[in-house]
């Protein structure tokens, strides 16, 4: 037994030789390799031996010791340790404010423990020429810590169970400079190695850093590689694509989770990179879908879906390295549950290229705290990833608008279920549809719907109409809608009979660079250019675009559109117009109106059931019983006088038509006149249009859109219809002169009042003598009418109508007709109302029942232009004193005294006027007097003598005053002669 025990201690002895010697060898040619060191005489098991062996590794050591890392740096095995020189520790503690020897957590004098395994590669022992081979990336032993401040732990603690699973450390770089030498981390590698049993050990000329997290990596790169001034958001696509995937830990380790304390490698693709493959709205939808979409669960979950498919494709779950792959294909995972990505490394000369599941990469092995950045050059679109109208409306943050088609039924608009459909949608913004919900979709404006029809009209109704109304028939580019600015809707019920309801587009070329230069209905759209997904397009709108308003409600926003408004109350048709579906309103202006003078103040008559009848008939023929846009009317050319024919609630025709002067309305006034022929393709076509022009009313201002149609404001004039008789007895109630015509019907006037055209009438003498009647044909009668004030201030009628009344009591003495007979009385005025009366006598050549209207040009006054009377030979003469205003007076009346010593003035002025359909009603500010007669001074050989008289007289005067001045001279010039004594 002690034999025995002698031999087991001679081989423990020689094992412990063995041990101990071996490492010495190793070592002592490592050193050889690298040339001569300040090895050790002895042989140095760890790297704390090693440290400890050499006066230039005692700062490092120090720092070591006093964070308590000598036992886990102990126990490595198989590494290269980068000490820092004694010199750049004392530098770097100054630089940093930490001379002060205290340990705060695991810090010491501004060294953490997680930087001092940064200096700790476990990749095995490096030789000094793997270091100046090529750049190479290698991994420390420092793991990612949170920017809490809480590390992760080393591989090499106190367990000696096995990981489960390999845990990455921060990478570092090491390649080799243009001079020559190595760096890493650009801090340079001095040329002095140091080996023991755990590996080697290189002094470096400065401190490794610990680099900062991806996301400021991502800052540096955009710096580094770009120009201006935002070069630092360069790569901010990318970091909000993470964030929006729900994975910014990635990116910032703010957190301690998994993500942002493990190793990642980000496959940065740059903003232009992202703005090449996706449009506007899809960006959008990536980068903030999920937020947008976060009062909706299900469209919040099918965001994040989408933004996760694309993220995944761009982010490893492990640091990749392109230069520690090496050239190859290779199969990287992704994140998250999607399949692994294929990196294709090439090299050449030495150099790295590849690319990531065909995307070409630009910076390679950016190394970051929590992994490695590349750079992606040019990104693919992913094959997977489809987008409908629906997720281009999340994107552009119109979440509200989307509910309400989900809502409303009308998903498979938006859905991309029918892709075949084309449409242009305009979607207001979130912002806008609360304006909408809170202005168009109540019944606020709907202020003649019975409570009936409000309860048919459901909010589920209401918001569907609004939903139709926002979606057009067909895809329209900005260049279309220039084009074609009239865009039908899916809005057509019946409202409009059937017909589909319009939007009016604007676009404003000169301003083209602007978003806002495309507006519809006023609202304007916010994109520089819409978004087509497939066969849909979508503009943005940055206000509510409401449905077309009730007619009242849309006709009092314009001021000149107030008494068309008016007339329609007044004529009781407001409702039944307001009912009728699918219509176009030909809208008069206020001008229009007071253009018809006495026709107006009769139609406007308070309490006159014909003139309220007239109204109607006149306010019907201006409703058309089809909604007619501007880009439905025909064009005039010189070979075709194309109309569009339609019919007015009145039961007239009216036609549309266009020319390179303007849209006209030509009323049917006739039973089959040639120009409202579909077609008159023919050589009078020109002529034809000419004449249309002049008595057609012009548009001005078309396509007021209406709830039941459109309308169409009149520039000027306004339809009178056939079946609207216009008299001149009405014109008379219309303007209040019941005295005249008490008068005509006194006198056996009231004929004036007709219609004579197509009968030969005889103008009736003043004096009632038959050999005097003169035959004429007269087409019609003007009525020159004083008002009744007028006719009260003349003496001759107040006898008169004291006389018919018997009222003896009246005080009127100074009436210079108080004496005079009844018979002078009534001739006088009958005289007096025939001077107010002009015959318009028919000088055409052609039938006089040809037509129903009398020619315009004969009804109107016209400046120094002489017009008969029903007086014998007494005309009167018109005098144009300002525009339109007009005065008449006596033709040739003498201008001397009366016997009474007053001169003689027969003048009136116009004041209003109207057309009849027998002839034109003035109204006068007073009586016209009727010219002297014989009887009102010496007449016959009276008039002779009195004449001889006056002028005997004046001769004699003459010559007695001639006389008596030749005397006085002569007497003058003989005294001049005389001289004085």
């Amino acid at each position: 037994m002690p034999q025995l025990q002698s031999v087991w201690s001679l081989l423990a002895l020689l094992a412990l030789a063995f041990i101990w010697h071996s490492p010495a060898s190793a070592a002592a040619g490592s050193t050889a390799a690298l040339g001569s060191g300040d090895g050790p005489g002895r042989p140095l098991t760890t790297f704390v031996d090693l440290l400890s062996s050499n006066e230039r590794f005692s700062e490092f050591l120090h720092t070591v010791q006093r964070l308590r890392m000598v036992i886990p740096l102990n126990r490595v095995r198989n590494g290269t340790l980068l000490v820092p020189t004694n010199a750049a520790l004392k530098k770097y503690r100054k630089e940093h404010g930490e001379g002060a020897s205290r340990i705060a957590g695991a810090t010491y004098r501004g060294l953490s423990d997680a930087q001092m395994w940064y200096h700790l590669i476990g990749d095995g022992v490096i030789e000094a020429q793997d270091f100046g081979r090529r750049t190479m990336v290698w991994e420390s032993l420092s793991r990612p810590e949170a920017d809490d401040g809480s590390a992760a732990a080393s591989d090499d603690d106190e367990s000696d169970e096995p990981p489960k699973e390999h845990v990455f450390g921060v990478m570092l770089k090491t390649q080799l400079s243009n001079s020559g030498t190595v760096t890493a981390n650009g801090v340079a590698v001095l040329a002095q190695n140091y080996s023991c049993a755990a590996g080697n050990v290189y002094l470096i000329d400065g401190l490794l850093e610990i680099p900062p997290p991806i996301q400021e990596v991502l800052h540096v790169l955009g710096e580094s590689a770009g120009q201006t001034t935002d070069s630092a958001d360069e790569y901010s696509a990318i970091e909000k694509l993470l964030a929006s995937a729900g994975w910014s830990d990635v990116l910032t380790m703010l957190s301690r989770s998994s993500e942002a304390t493990g190793m990642h490698t980000l496959w940065a693709f740059s903003n232009h990179a992202f703005s090449s493959q996706f449009s506007y709205a899809e960006r959008s939808y990536l980068l903030n879908g999920p937020i947008f979409a976060a009062d909706d669960e299900d469209l919040r979950q099918a965001a994040v879906a989408d933004v996760r498919a694309v993220a995944s494709r761009f982010v490893s779950s492990e640091p990749v390295s392109i230069a520690r792959l090496g050239a190859g294909t290779h199969s990287v995972p992704g994140l998250g549950k999607h399949s692994d990505l294929t990196l294709v490394v090439e090299e050449t000369h030495g150099r790295f290229s590849g690319s990531i599941d065909g995307q070409p990469l630009g910076r390679l092995d950016a190394i970051a705290r929590n992994g490695i950045v590349h750079g992606v050059e040019q990104m693919q679109r992913p094959d997977g990833l489809v987008f409908s109208p629906l997720k281009v409306l999340v994107g552009l943050n119109a979440t509200a608008f989307v509910r309400l088609f989900k809502d409303a039924g009308l998903g498979d608009y938006i859905d991309g279920t029918r892709p075949d459909r084309k449409l242009t949608i305009l979607a207001p913004t979130n912002h806008a549809m609360d304006e909408a919900f809170g202005y168009d979709l109540d019944d606020s404006d709907d202020v003649a719907l019975s409570a009936e029809e409000r309860v048919q009209r459901s909010p589920r109704d209401r918001q569907r109409e609004w939903a139709l109304y926002h979606i057009i028939e067909g895809q329209y580019s900005i260049e279309d809608l220039a084009q074609t600015p009239l865009v039908r809707t899916q809005l057509a019920g019946e409202w409009t009979d059937g017909w589909p309801q319009v939007v009016k587009a604007q676009v404003d070329q000169a301003h083209r660079a602007l978003e806002s230069h495309v507006s519809f209905n006023g609202a304007d759209n916010i994109l520089l250019e819409p978004e087509v997904i497939g066969n849909t397009t979508i503009y943005l709108l940055s206000s509510p675009m409401s449905t077309p308003p009730r007619l009242v409600n849309a006709l009092i926003q314009n001021l000149d559109l107030s008494l068309f408004v008016a007339a329609m109350g007044a004529s009781n048709t407001v409702d039944e117009i307001q009912s009728e579906a699918g219509v176009t309103v030909l809208a008069p202006v206020v001008n229009a109106f007071a253009s018809l003078g006495l026709v107006w103040s009769y139609l406007s008559l308070p309490g006159d059931l014909d003139a309220r009848a007239d109204l109607s008939r006149l306010i019907k023929a201006h409703v058309l019983t089809r909604p007619v846009y501007s880009d439905e009317i025909p064009m005039h050319t010189d070979s075709s006088a194309d109309m569009l024919v339609v019919k007015a609630l009145n039961g007239n025709k009216v036609g549309l038509y266009r020319t390179p002067r303007g849209m006209f309305a030509f009323v049917d006034q006739s039973e089959q006149p040639p120009s409202m022929r579909r077609s008159a393709r023919n050589s009078t076509a020109s002529r034809l249009a000419s004449v249309l022009d002049s008595s057609s009313l012009k548009i001005s201002e078309p396509d007021m859109l209406l709830q039941t149609g459109v309308a169409h404001v009149l520039e000027s004039g306004l339809i009178l219809p056939l079946n609207v008789e216009i008299t001149s007895a009405k014109l008379l109630r219309g303007m209040r002169a019941h005295i005249f015509a008490d008068l005509l019907e006194r006198f056996n006037l009231t004929y004036v009042l007709e219609d004579p055209r197509g009968e030969a009438l005889t103008a009736r003498s003043s004096d009632g003598d038959d050999e005097n009647e003169d035959h004429r044909t007269v087409a019609g009668y003007s009525l020159l009418v004083p008002s009744d004030k007028s006719w009260r201030e003349n003496p001759a009628y107040r006898e008169l109508m004291r006389r018919d009344h018997d009222d003896i009591s009246a005080d009127d003495s100074d009436n210079p007709w108080r004496n005079a007979t009844t018979s002078d009385i009534s001739h006088y005025l009958d005289r007096l109302v025939r001077l107010h009366v002009i015959p318009i006598v028919d000088s055409s050549p052609h039938d006089a029942t040809e037509g129903k209207h009398l020619p315009t040009k004969q009804l109107a006054l016209a400046d120094r232009t002489t017009y008969p009377t029903l007086l014998d030979d007494v005309t009167l003469r018109a005098h144009e004193f300002a525009t339109d205003r007009f005065s008449l007076q006596l033709e040739g009346a003498p201008f001397y005294q009366t016997p009474g010593g007053v001169p003689f003035v027969s003048v009136a002025t116009v004041v209003r006027s109207g057309i009849a359909r027998s002839g034109a009603v003035f109204e006068l500010d007073s009586l016209l007097r009727l010219p002297p007669v014989s009887s009102s001074g010496p007449g016959g050989w009276k008039r002779v003598a009195w004449n001889a008289a006056v002028w005997l007289t004046g001769i004699g005067m003459g010559s007695g005053l001639l006389g008596v001045s030749g005397y006085w001279v002569r007497q003058w010039w003989t005294r001049a002669d005389y001289q004085s004594l």
